[in-house]
């Protein structure tokens, strides 16, 4: 765990992220074209998306409190009123609200211009517009959604599997699901400028408009100190937008007006319902107050009262004059009576009789006449006698008239008295009547005086209805924006060069990841935990894959570098014998015989002794790169009899080169392993270094056989060869172990093929560091020095602007 660890953070510091840069930077053709793809699929789709406009209106909520003398409500510091703008919100939004906008304009109704991808929705200049001739509520709660196309006589029908033949004329009545209306055709429409072009009209519930209407309505306060919500609406059709969102504020105004009318209103209507009962109640207490006063002859208590008194004072009156003209006629009767000598009768007593006054008159002149005839005539002078008859007959006419003035008196005296009576009871009334007109007219005052104050209540409530201010003050109607909110084109675009950019990128960070081979020296220092590593063997194009003499070939530099480090780690020899080098691999095909002859000849061209072996009798591939057969006399020969002497096997012909021998691995045995450890390969090598000043073994792969095992202790130096993009780096460990054990001696590394898949340079930073030959003015350069070269440069300009140091 804790090597691991170590691992890890040793991955880390070793990161360099230059060199990581430019591994990538040479794909750069690949993210460009990546790029511009990306970038033109999204330039394509934000040609066929329908942009997004936000529209936003901005209203001031009124606090009535402001206005009244005393707060309605509680106020925060400097006086200002804590308005709860949230509840204002909450109304804007509100079900109640967004279902009278949608019914005022129509929203359930939606109208789109169908398109190759995809569709617009129609707001003003609408070509056509439709009515549903069902009236139900329940028209209301369904949704309906057609498809039609444009003729030239009118319009059809589409289905989901295409147009139907039957061409409907607009202003006809049609069903659809059963359900009947009218499509009618603006006025001023061109139906030719329409033919051919598809339409959808869908018919949505008016609870889903408003709900959905809800969902996309954003109101907010503009800052905490201040009472203006802003409302904004985000829609493709901004015309539709600013009606929608100039529509709630005229509904919110209104819902606001009638919340402050409602109360004025039902006072109102209260009044009006009270007025038809207290006309009927005062039309009752009159009722009964004149049938009072009719059925008690009254007219008004205080007049009443007065002529009651003055009729019962005349009534007393008038029975006083009436009983003394009894009493005087009865005097007069009774003087009349007693009077025998015809003597003047009294005359002017009060009596109110003209008639009686007058016969009294006149009988006191007769009796005058006759008293005067008396003293100058006789007693039986026929003119007393005739004054005395004359006296008789006024005395009886003025009896008879006192009897009748009396009884005329009886009569108006017994009427009197009923008047007397009558008017003492109306006198003695008068104050229960009053009583009960007093209360009648109470309640009438009572009945009055409401009906008066409910009067005015009335008119201060209409006056209220007709004077209540608005709840809000519009500061900004419906405006949009110039620039779309949706999609973002900048947005976009960037977003189009980073997937550019990450799609290839990915694909190669997974390429990379999955990739368990290895490819340059740090990976093999890093598996090999800083193992020795003599050089690096480039990948050569062609068939001239051997160096020679003179060779100023990049394969000929490499391989005298290998040459030289090889002169370091040689051991130190007592005697002066050859060395001998085993060069192997892991697996087959990582290039071990193609590194062994070339070295051979590289040693060689220095005037060294060289000898060849091709130890690998399995799979051998040294005659191929010889053109020559691999049965000829070999190894297997002379291990296998011993009567071979294995100087016979030598072959010194090949390459024309005298200073190299080399000795094939023959045909092929049954049995390598065993042939290897009788001891004829190490009496063959013992014998060699006194010959030879360098002995190179080509050995079978280390982890396929153990033929190599069998060899590594007969050598002094181990090359141990891996291949650039073939190795696998797992299998990299086995050679860690196997030199660890000590069962590869003086190990040392070998990369070839180095750049096989990547031309030039940057291709896992590897870098062909073969700069000196310039130096030694052999009369060659590569262009790869002049890149590595403005690589490093690049490199190093970076760093100092960057900073970085890995």
């Amino acid at each position: 765990m804790e090597n691991s660890q170590l691992d890890l953070q040793e991955k880390h510091n070793n990161f360099d992220f230059l060199e990581q840069f430019f591994v990538y930077l040479r794909y750069w053709h690949y993210f460009v074209i990546s790029v511009l793809i990306s970038f033109f699929a999204i330039k394509y789709y934000l040609n066929h998306t329908v942009s997004l406009y936000e529209s936003k209106a901005k209203v001031k909520i009124i606090d009535d409190s402001k206005n009244s003398i005393i707060p309605s409500g509680p106020t925060s510091l400097f006086g200002r009123s804590k308005l709860n703008l949230d509840n204002e919100i909450e109304v804007l939004k509100s079900y109640r609200l967004l279902e009278q906008v949608c019914k005022s304009l129509n929203l359930n109704n939606q109208y789109y211009n169908v398109g190759y991808l995809n569709k617009i929705e129609i707001w003003k200049n609408r070509p056509f517009t439709i009515e549903w001739l069902d009236n139900s509520i329940k028209m209301d709660e369904k949704s309906v959604s057609f498809e039609i196309e444009v003729v030239s006589n009118g319009y059809k029908v589409l289905s989901s599997s295409g147009s139907t033949s039957k061409i409907h004329p607009f202003n006809s009545i049609q069903y659809i699901n059963g359900l009947p209306y009218r499509l009618s055709l603006q006025v001023g429409t061109n139906l030719g400028k329409l033919s051919g072009k598809k339409f959808l009209i869908v018919h949505a519930s008016v609870e889903s408009v408003a709900l959905g209407l809800s969902r996309s309505l954003n109101i907010a306060n503009s800052n905490k100190n201040s009472d203006v919500l802003v409302l904004s609406l985000v829609g493709a059709n901004t015309d539709k937008s600013e009606v929608i969102l100039n529509e709630i504020i005229k509904q919110f105004d209104i819902d606001g007006l009638n919340d402050r009318r409602l109360v004025s209103q039902r006072t109102i209507n209260f009044v009006n319902d009270r007025f038809k009962s207290l006309e009927k109640q005062l039309d009752s207490v009159e009722t009964n107050k004149a049938n009072y006063k009719r059925n008690q002859g009254l007219t008004f208590i205080n007049n009443d009262a007065v002529v009651a008194t003055t009729g019962k004072i005349d009534a007393t009156n008038d029975v006083f004059q009436v009983e003394t003209q009894i009493a005087l006629s009865e005097v007069l009767e009774q003087t009349l009576k007693s009077d025998k000598k015809f003597g003047l009768l009294p005359a002017n007593i009060g009596l109110s009789n003209n008639t009686i006054n007058q016969l009294i008159s006149e009988y006191n002149s007769v009796v005058l006449e006759r008293e005067r005839q008396s003293v100058s005539g006789l007693g039986n002078n026929p003119v007393i006698q005739a004054l005395n008859n004359k006296l008789a007959n006024l005395k009886v006419n003025i009896t008879e008239s006192i009897k009748a003035y009396q009884k005329e008196l009886e009569v108006s005296l017994s009427k009197n008295d009923y008047i007397k009576r009558t008017s003492s009871d109306k006198f003695s009334s008068i104050p229960n009547d009053e009583k009960v007109l007093r209360g009648i007219e109470r309640q009438q005052n009572i009945k009055e005086t409401l009906y008066l104050l409910l009067l005015q209540k009335r008119e201060e409530a209409a006056i209220n209805v007709a004077i209540a201010s608005s709840s809000i003050k519009i500061v900004d109607y419906a405006m949009t924006s110039s620039s779309p909110i949706s999609p973002k084109k900048g947005t976009y675009y960037l977003a189009a060069i980073l997937i550019g950019l990450l799609i290839p990128f990915s694909i190669l960070y997974i390429r990379f990841l999955m990739d368990d081979k290895l490819h340059t020296k740090d990976d093999v220092v890093k598996m090999t935990r800083n193992k020795i590593i003599l050089s690096e063997i480039p990948h050569i194009d062609g068939e001239n894959r051997l160096t020679g003499l003179n060779d100023r070939s990049i394969l000929g530099e490499s391989f005298r570098i290998l040459r030289t480090n090889l002169t370091y780690i040689f051991p130190l020899q007592k005697e002066q014998l050859g060395q001998t080098i085993m060069i192997t691999s892991t697996i087959k095909g990582e290039g071990k015989t193609f590194t062994a002859l070339n070295l051979s000849i590289s040693f060689s061209i220095m005037n060294k002794k060289v000898l060849l072996i091709g130890a690998d009798m399995r799979n051998p591939q040294l005659h191929n790169y010889l053109n020559t057969k691999k049965n000829q006399l070999g190894l297997q020969d002379y291990l296998h009899d011993v009567s071979v002497d294995w100087h016979n096997t030598v072959n010194k012909s090949y390459l024309d080169n005298p200073n190299l021998d080399i000795i094939l691995s023959g045909i092929i045995p049954p049995n390598p392993a065993e042939l290897l450890s009788n001891g004829r390969l190490e009496k063959l090598i013992d014998e060699a270094k006194k010959e030879y000043d360098f002995i190179i073994v080509d050995t079978p792969p280390t982890l396929l056989v153990t033929d190599t095992l069998v060899i590594s202790h007969l050598v002094d130096t181990t090359l141990y060869v891996v291949r650039a993009d073939y190795t696998p780096k797992k299998i990299l460990e086995f050679s860690v172990n196997l030199s660890d054990k000590g069962k590869l001696k003086n190990m040392a590394y070998v990369i070839n093929n180095v750049g096989a898949n990547y031309k030039g340079y940057g291709a896992y930073g590897y870098k062909y560091k073969y700069n000196y030959a310039y130096g030694y003015g052999y009369g060659y350069g590569s262009d790869l020095d002049t890149k590595q070269s403005i690589l490093d440069k690049i490199k190093s300009l970076f760093k100092k602007i960057t900073g970085f140091k890995n």
